[in-house]
């Protein structure tokens, strides 16, 4: 090889190889196909803004990590998408602000804030944002996260709280161990735990935002600004951070291989939703709580039930009233209050024909089986909702 034609290789080569800053490499950045996120560093913080409310913007990138700080700005508003690209390390993204549409191995899905997405080392992803809003991308290297894992098993504590075997460490564990599944975490936040009912302006979605917000700002600035104990800081943080995603209080973690549909993943969450509210949650609710139409909300059910919106969540809500009646001593009169139904007439005739006797004949009879042999009502769950009257 001559030294033109080695100049143009090393052309080429420094062409396809760009640093986001000195903690991470992009290679083959040309390709639409086949780029490779590099991490150089335990750990890494990426966070982008959309703040002109342009769809497939991003008007700012910020990057910290143990090696130092980036700052970009994109005051054109020049169109930003990235490149479907897979990475040599763990990805956690997380929505704090607006909408976000992740493309998964050619499926798109929609986070809206306070949802994330853990992403395994094999998957092909790209995002972009819909509007004005905030994305947060935490990397996490192989050899850190075997650190993290090894720290669990060292606790001073002796407590199942503590000792527990955490859902995301699990996942990362066995990926690190088979290294060839396409398979990632999306985590959906609980309806309602975390609203403050005194504050009916305040969503579901923003309260776990905020709370994700206030855990990755100080992980930010500890990494920006650090100090003595600036390690074992990032370490506690990143915990807490995992340990809020695992409370079941909080979020459903819905594991998803590569073969799932995306209408599958939607109609998952359209069933936490309906768990986390007794079936008693409007189409406009779930509208607010997903962000798409309840036209398609409603043939998603259709699709995988057969039932409409309201069928679906009647079973739940029938559920629901069918275990009170056995496992606690409420008149049918608050049974039938706590459940949102202004008309008892209405929620009788709907509990006589998906159980074939009343509320009280149900309470009645269970009860006494009770006695002989201990049967949860939910056992008792109707295949088939009554239809609205």
């Amino acid at each position: 090889m001559d030294r033109r034609t080695d100049q143009s290789e090393t052309a080429k080569k420094d062409a396809d190889l760009i640093h986001i800053d000195p903690a991470l490499e992009i290679h083959n950045y040309e390709s639409s196909f086949n780029t490779y996120y590099h991490i150089l560093t335990p750990l890494h913080v990426i966070v982008m803004y959309n703040t002109c409310n342009i769809p497939n913007v991003a008007d700012a990138l910020f990057s910290v990590s143990p090696s130092g700080s980036h700052y970009q700005a994109n005051t054109l508003h020049a169109q930003y998408i990235s490149k479907p690209h897979r990475h040599n390390y763990f990805e956690l993204l997380i929505v704090l602000k607006g909408q976000v549409m992740q493309e998964i191995e050619g499926k798109e899905y929609l986070y809206a804030p306070g949802a994330c997405c853990l992403i395994n080392r094999n998957i092909t992803h790209t995002e972009r944002f819909l509007g004005e809003g905030t994305i947060l991308f935490l990397g996490l290297s192989i050899d850190f996260v075997r650190e993290l894992i090894a720290e669990c098993s060292t606790s001073f504590f002796s407590s199942p709280v503590v000792t527990s075997p955490n859902p995301i460490f699990t996942f990362m564990e066995e990926n690190i161990r088979t290294d060839t599944q396409k398979y990632y975490l999306d985590f959906f936040p609980v309806y309602g735990n975390l609203q403050e009912k005194s504050d009916p302006s305040c969503s579901f979605d923003s309260k776990h935002a905020a709370n994700l917000h206030r855990i990755t700002d100080r992980l930010t600035s500890t990494l920006f600004l650090p100090r003595l104990g600036a390690d074992c800081m990032i370490r506690g943080l990143i915990f807490e951070l995992f340990d809020y995603l695992a409370n079941p209080k909080a979020f459903h973690i819905l594991p998803v291989k590569l073969s799932s549909k995306n209408d599958f993943v939607l109609f998952s969450r359209i069933r936490h939703l309906m768990q986390d509210t007794d079936g008693r949650m409007s189409r406009s609710q779930l509208e607010s709580a997903l962000h798409y139409s309840g036209n398609y909300l409603n043939s998603i059910v259709k699709k995988y039930t057969g039932m409409s919106l309201f069928d679906y969540g009647m079973t739940f809500c029938l559920e629901k009233a069918a275990t009170l009646l056995v496992t606690t001593d409420l008149p049918v009169s608050a049974i039938v209050e706590s459940l949102h139904f202004s008309n008892w007439g209405h929620f009788n005739r709907l509990f006589e024909k998906a159980y074939g006797m009343s509320p009280r004949e149900y309470r009645k009879l269970h009860r006494k089986h009770q006695k002989s042999s201990p049967r949860s009502a939910a056992e008792d769950v109707p295949k088939k909702p009554a239809k609205s009257s």
